[in-house]
């Protein structure tokens, strides 16, 4: 595992921060004996282990990108409806910092502009419209659709 130079620090903060993220997440869901948790274990692995050799090469950095990108999408909306279908009682400020997942989605959030680092070295006049902050929120936007329509329809 030998990473360009000049891109290696960022690509070991991705990987210390999913690695992060996946033993944390492991504590509070093993996978052992619950079929659903075995879907982050299995993501949590290959974004630990995969993603950052993706990153490496100019031929697969978007592919590491949207992936990670995704990534951070999904695991945001899933945590924010784990934390409303179980709001804690009473709401304050206070438990809304502690008693929700609003840190653990504090935490997911910079691998975007980590990843974004990367995929500025390969492509330093950036790529358009595409992987801009805008991009990314719309995206965030429609899979929250989705996946509400899909909690509301197959309950």
């Amino acid at each position: 595992m030998i990473f360009q130079k000049e891109i290696r620090k960022p690509i070991l903060e991705l990987m210390f921060l999913s690695l992060g993220g996946w033993m944390f997440h492991f504590g509070f869901h093993p996978p052992a004996g619950d079929p659903p948790n075995y879907i982050p274990f299995l993501f949590g692995l290959v974004d630990i282990i995969i993603t950052p050799q993706l990153f490496n090469h100019k031929k697969t950095v978007i592919i590491a990108y949207l992936f990670n990108g995704v990534g951070v999408i999904i695991g945001a909306i899933v945590m924010a409806t784990f934390s409303l279908s179980a709001l804690p009682d009473p709401l304050t400020f206070h438990s809304i910092v502690f008693r929700t997942t609003l840190a653990d989605i504090l935490i997911l959030f910079p691998k975007l502009f980590i990843g974004q680092m990367v995929l500025s070295h390969f492509y330093p006049a950036g790529l358009g419209r595409l992987f801009t902050p805008f991009w990314w929120v719309r995206h965030f936007c429609y899979f929250s659709i989705v996946f509400t329509l899909a909690h509301f329809l197959w309950r």
